[in-house]
Parts: structure tokens; C-alpha cells; sequence
């Protein structure tokens, strides 16, 4: 909604940049849908109870126009026809005026300290942690009026009413001004500082941002529903704060007073009435919540995720400042910055997603309380992955590369990482050589607690090591080239040691599951054998057909690998068949479980003795890197496994911990990044 002092102007998902064409959010559309259908049971009956004659605080929602959807509306006005969104953002924010608190200054009009108690009302009927309350006599009333006074008429910022309407069509004023202000910022967050959230998303409070909108309203003003968007669209560096920084929560000030200086104008949140009427138009909007603002009330409420849209619809802090029916409205705008570690935790956080995430992570039994000393055996690839980041996955052509970047990868290491950070005991049986590489394997394993007795570390073999290419266009790719020395699987006297003692281990009862990712068969093989010998729980991956991944796949308890591979370990033919292929495979042996991953389309997952077939369906995430996104799979499906959850609940919690790592950078999934994404509680001991 806007880029400069304006919410900012969006263009990630949309698929045309004309103004004068129909405009829709692609990547809004599902949301939106499920906004229309559940908005109804959001509204708040004590809310509408305190509202006045429906009249004047009920706006109709945007018709539907060249822009169709009012939720991500732009609001473009007949202006903006031949405008691109650069253009327009640039034409309605090209101007900003100096500060118009100089003339508190001036005539020493600011309020002194100590300032007095001010009111707090919370908004009601909110989600959890959502934030939003009216503050009143944040403002004195001298401050209100000097501020009211020193509105511009002409100049630098200043805006008049036809130029507005020409740019907009979703409100009606007499005059804009932009305003860079950093006294009245300062003044604001002194005296609010301590009644808003100190951290919100991961960031913490940083400021109330100096860039001003200052409105006047006349008989007829109005804005119609919307919802506010942050600021910048991208989180961007700020070296003084020391982070990514990026606003959560709208300002918006008051400076005269309903009922004494205008009638109407109320400030409301409203949620839309699907297929209604008001007014003739073709859909309303139901008030959740009314404001009738006095002159220094400050309403403060926080910014929901607009890009990529939220997972859970409806958005709840939609609002409209419905019509000035007599008199003249004064207001001003702004924003409340947070500084974040991370951009991606700048650019992703919500609360109600991340309160959502953690229910379910908490339904899944993901909490603390419900991790135990189980010590699981991982026997899997070493391999240090280079990972270079480029705009498209390049054929006989030459391209720069983005980022480059090395990481511990291999599907087993991704995997056996990630249990770790999820707080299991991992023993990792690899191969590694006595390089720098191995080395650098052997920092990180032990970075994370993981038991390295089993590691086997080859005199004068070089570490396994991958090129790694991920696009990250649109069409979001990656190849991946793979060196293996074979001096690192030459037969020694030392591994036949090393994989009898692992055998015995085994055969004592240590481990309470063991998982392979299916190569390097004269370890898997035996150890596996032992650990369905003594009836200890085996997950098996599985990557490519032969007659040995054939007899590993035959003796897993939880088979888990692509569709692909499942139907062709079934001998099914019909590609679109994978809940035949996943049930026959099933019901081969008593015990067993299959599971296969379909990307997008999710999982689906069968056990021995039962006619159902389990789908689950993927997770909506933004994808930055697809890497180890099977192997993080498996590694929640361990987790899930050794606390005793059900099929349906090992695939929803495996499925979240998969999406959490396309979400990271890198082959492995984080910490920091299932704690984000509710999947591991952030109170977990590291």
C-alpha cells in the first residue's frame, strides 16, 4: 500500500504490473477466499454493541474493480492508469515537507515532564499476541492545536484533495502532507515506549519512525477498508540499530475530538460480510471494534504479514475511517520500527502464524517436556556442500553467482543434524577423510552434542564434497554434482572393527531407533539386520533402485522416500497411484510402515493391517532452499517416532520440520528456524 512514508508497495506474486488492469495477488488468492467464508464468526457482538447508527461507522468494502481484491488492495486511483507500481509509488510519495512540530518548539509548547498517567484501552477480541489499544492524552491539547495550526497548505509535502483523489480511489480527504518529523517521534515514543510490545517477531523495539502522514478531513472524508502493510516491503539494514529493521505496528494520532469539532469520522475494525449489501453496493463490512477519537488518542495496532499472506485467515486488524458527516477531522500517521538479527525472521515473522505453529507443535507433543534421553543410531553420507546461489539454473551459458556459501550437508548428515537440533542423541556413523573437510564435519557434529565414536575416518581419502546450485528465480531449481573419492569406501581392517562394535550396540539395546539413509550399503546393511534382529525400530530412505536398496527397503520398519521411488519399489505404473503404491507396499509385512513424499502434494503414509492411507498435506512456506528438505523429513519422523506418535501425527510433525528447513539457507535445518517456525519451542535447552 504504498512505498516511502506510505505502507509499503508489494510486488512479490503479482502477475501484472498495469494499474489500469486487473490487478490480483496471486499469491493472496486462496487466503482470500477463506477470509470471505469465516469473516462472519469474527465479529465481536460487544464490539458492534458499541458502535453508534450503523450508518455512520459501516462502509461498504471496495467494489470490485481493477484491483478485485480489498484485502491487498492498492487503491490506485484513475491517475495511476498508465502507471507501473514504481511509478505510482513514486508519484504519491515524491514530496516530503520539513517538520511540523518546529512550531511546539518555537513557541515552547510542548507538554513538560513528568508527563501524566495516560489511559490504555486493549483492544478486545483479538488472537493472541496480536497487539492493539487506544491511548489516551498522548497528546496535550496545546500540542494538538499548534500541530493543527501548523498543517501546510502549499509547499514542500503538501497535497491537495483532487490530486489525492486522482491518485486514490479508496479515500477522500481535502489535504495530505508528508512530513519527516523527528521531534514529534521522539516525543510519541517517550511517552508510549512502555505500552507497546518490546519485542514483537523476533525484533525489539527500536523507534517511532520520524516520517509523517498528516490528513485533513472535511464533511465527506473518509478511507475505505483496508489493512496496513510494513514498512519497507523489505526489511532493510540499519547500521546505527545494529539489524534488519522494519516497522510492526501502525500509529495513528488524533488531533481534535469527535463530537466536539466533527460528527462521523470514526476509526473502526471491521471484518467483511461476504455477499452482502450496503448501500447498494455489493459487499459490507461487519465492526468488530469503534473508536470516536478525542484530540491526543493514539491507536496503535499491529501490521499483519501481507507477503507471502498469512497462513491462518482471516486478517483481523482490516479498519476503515468511515464518513465525516459534518465538521472538519485532523490525523496523523505513522509507524512503530522493530530491529530484527535476521532478515528472514523480519520478513516472515506473524504472530498469529507463529501462535498457530506452536499450538500445533504443542499438539504434536513437540514441547520440552516431551523430549526424553532417547539415543537414536544415524548411518548415513558425509558431504561438504558448496552451495551457490544463482537467478536460474544456467545451460550452456555463462552467469554470476549470488551467494556462495559451505555447509556440512549429505542426506544422512542433514538428517542426523537435524534430530540433533530437534534434542535427540544422535550416534552418526559417516565415512570422512582425514582432510580439512573432515575435519570441518567433525567441528560441527560436535557443535551440536552428537555422539562421533561411530565416525570413521579414513587415512589419505578425501572428505565427500557436492556442488550445490539453487535457483532462486521463479522457477526455484537446483542441481547438484557430487564428488566421492573412492579411496573412502576402499575395504580396511578398521571398518570391519568399527561396524561390529556398532552391530553389538545395537544388539545390546542402546539405541531406541536406527535410521540409514540408504548408501553406503556394507555399513547399512548389517547394522540394520541387527537392529530388526532385536525388533529396535529402523527408518530407511531410499534413493535409487538396485538390488541391494531393494533388500534394505525389505527389512525397514518405517519406509520413507519419494513417490517416484515408491512406486517403483511397488512396480506401480500409474504415476498419479500412490496411495495404491504406498498401501501394497504396507501391507507386505506385519509392523511396517510406508511413506511417500510428493513435494507439493505432500505425504501419504499406509500401515500393515489398516485399509486407510494417510495424506498430509504440505505446509504453505516460503521456499528459499529446498535442500535437505526430505532428509529434515525423516529426521522429524524419528523425533515423532521415538515419543510414540501416531502415523497422521508423525507425518503433520515431520511436514513442519521440512518446511521450516525449505525456509533455511543451507542443507540442514537450524535451530533458530524451527523455533521460528513453532516447530521446536524456543524454552528448549540447546
Amino acid at each position: 500500500r504504498g512505498t516511502g512514508l506510505e505502507a509499503p508497495c508489494f510486488t512479490r506474486g503479482l502477475r501484472s504490473l498495469r494499474l489500469g488492469s486487473r490487478l490480483v495477488l496471486a499469491t493472496a488468492a486462496a487466503a482470500a477466499l477463506v477470509v470471505e467464508a469465516a469473516a462472519a464468526a469474527a465479529v465481536s457482538a460487544a464490539a458492534v454493541a458499541s458502535s453508534t447508527s450503523a450508518a455512520a461507522v459501516r462502509l461498504a468494502a471496495q467494489e470490485a474493480g481493477e484491483h478485485a481484491d480489498s484485502v491487498h488492495n492498492i487503491g490506485a486511483g484513475s491517475a495511476a492508469k498508465d502507471m507501473d507500481l514504481e511509478a505510482w509509488c513514486a508519484a504519491k510519495n515524491s514530496d516530503v515537507g520539513p517538520a511540523i512540530s518546529s512550531r511546539l518548539t518555537d513557541r515552547g509548547a510542548w507538554r513538560a515532564d513528568p508527563q501524566p498517567p495516560l489511559g490504555v484501552e486493549p483492544v478486545p477480541g483479538l488472537s493472541e499476541g496480536v497487539p492493539a489499544l487506544v491511548v489516551h492524552n498522548a497528546l496535550s491539547a496545546e500540542e494538538c492545536r499548534e500541530l493543527i495550526a501548523g498543517f501546510p497548505q502549499q509547499g514542500a509535502g503538501f497535497m491537495p484533495g483532487e490530486r489525492v483523489a486522482e491518485l486514490y480511489r479508496d479515500r477522500k480527504v481535502k489535504s495530505r502532507a508528508l512530513a519527516r518529523d523527528e521531534a514529534l517521534a521522539q516525543a510519541l515514543y517517550s511517552r508510549l515506549k512502555n505500552h507497546v510490545p518490546q519485542e514483537l517477531d523476533g525484533g525489539r523495539l527500536y523507534r517511532v519512525n520520524p516520517n509523517f502522514r498528516f490528513i485533513h478531513y472535511e464533511t465527506g472524508g473518509h478511507h475505505s477498508t483496508h489493512i496496513d502493510g510494513r514498512e519497507p516491503g523489505v526489511p532493510a539494514w540499519d547500521e546505527e540499530a545494529g539489524g534488519w529493521v522494519q516497522s510492526r505496528l501502525t500509529m495513528q494520532v488524533y488531533l481534535n475530538s469527535h463530537a466536539r469539532d466533527f460528527k462521523g469520522g470514526e476509526f473502526a475494525i471491521v471484518s467483511p460480510i461476504p455477499n452482502a449489501s450496503v448501500d447498494g453496493n455489493a459487499s459490507g463490512t461487519n465492526v468488530r471494534y469503534v473508536v470516536k477519537p478525542r484530540e491526543g488518542d493514539v491507536v496503535i495496532f499491529y501490521q499483519e504479514r501481507l507477503d507471502p499472506p498469512s497462513d491462518y485467515p482471516p486478517y483481523e486488524l482490516q479498519h476503515e475511517g468511515s464518513d465525516v458527516t459534518e465538521g472538519e477531522k485532523f490525523a496523523c500517521r505513522t509507524m512503530v520500527d522493530y530491529v530484527f538479527p535476521d532478515k528472514e525472521r523480519a520478513r516472515m515473522g506473524n504472530v498469529k502464524d507463529d501462535a498457530q505453529r506452536r499450538a500445533t507443535a504443542v499438539a504434536l507433543g513437540a514441547g520440552c517436556s516431551a523430549r526424553g534421553p532417547q539415543r537414536v543410531l544415524a548411518i548415513g553420507n558425509t558431504i561438504i556442500d558448496m552451495i551457490l546461489t544463482v537467478p536460474h539454473i544456467p545451460v550452456d551459458e555463462k552467469i554470476r553467482v549470488d551467494t556462495k556459501r559451505r555447509y556440512v550437508g549429505g542426506q544422512g548428515a542433514n538428517a542426523a543434524q537435524a534430530m540433533a537440533v530437534l534434542g535427540l542423541n544422535v550416534s552418526f556413523v559417516s565415512r570422512i577423510g582425514d582432510d580439512a573437510d573432515g575435519g570441518m564435519a567433525r567441528s560441527a557434529y560436535q557443535a551440536l552434542g552428537m555422539d562421533l565414536t561411530p565416525i570413521i575416518v579414513v587415512p589419505g581419502a578425501a572428505t565427500s564434497s557436492a556442488a550445490v546450485i539453487v535457483a532462486t528465480g521463479e522457477n526455484k531449481q537446483r542441481s547438484i554434482l557430487i564428488y566421492d573419492d573412492p579411496a573412502l569406501h576402499a575395504p580396511r581392517p578398521a571398518i570391519a572393527a568399527a561396524l561390529d562394535d556398532l552391530v553389538r550396540r545395537v544388539a545390546a539395546g542402546e539405541f531406541s531407533a536406527v535410521y540409514t539413509d540408504g548408501w553406503q550399503m556394507d555399513l547399512a546393511l548389517p547394522i540394520v539386520r541387527a537392529a530388526v534382529a532385536h525388533k529396535v525400530p529402523v527408518v530407511i530412505d531410499v534413493e535409487e533402485i538396485t538390488n541391494e536398496t531393494r533388500a534394505l527397503a525389505d527389512l525397514a520398519t518405517i519406509l520413507i522416500a519419494n513417490g517416484p521411488i515408491i512406486q517403483a519399489l511397488a512396480s506401480s505404473a500409474d504415476d498419479g497411484d500412490l496411495r495404491s503404491a504406498v498401501a501394497s507396499l504396507a501391507a507386505l509385512r506385519v509392523g511396517r510402515t510406508v511413506v511417500a513424499t510428493s513435494g507439493p502434494a505432500g505425504a501419504y503414509g499406509a500401515e500393515h493391517g489398516s485399509r486407510e492411507v494417510v495424506h498430509v498435506l504440505a505446509v504453505k512456506c516460503d521456499v528459499r532452499d529446498t535442500t535437505g528438505a526430505g532428509d529434515s523429513f525423516h529426521a522429524g519422523y524419528v523425533d515423532a517416532l521415538v515419543r510414540g506418535l501416531s502415523l497422521r501425527e508423525a507425518m503433520t510433525f515431520a511436514t513442519h520440520v521440512a518446511a521450516a528447513k525449505c525456509e533455511t539457507p543451507g542443507p540442514a535445518v537450524t535451530r533458530a528456524s524451527l523455533e521460528l517456525y513453532g516447530v521446536l519451542p524456543s524454552t528448549c535447552a540447546a
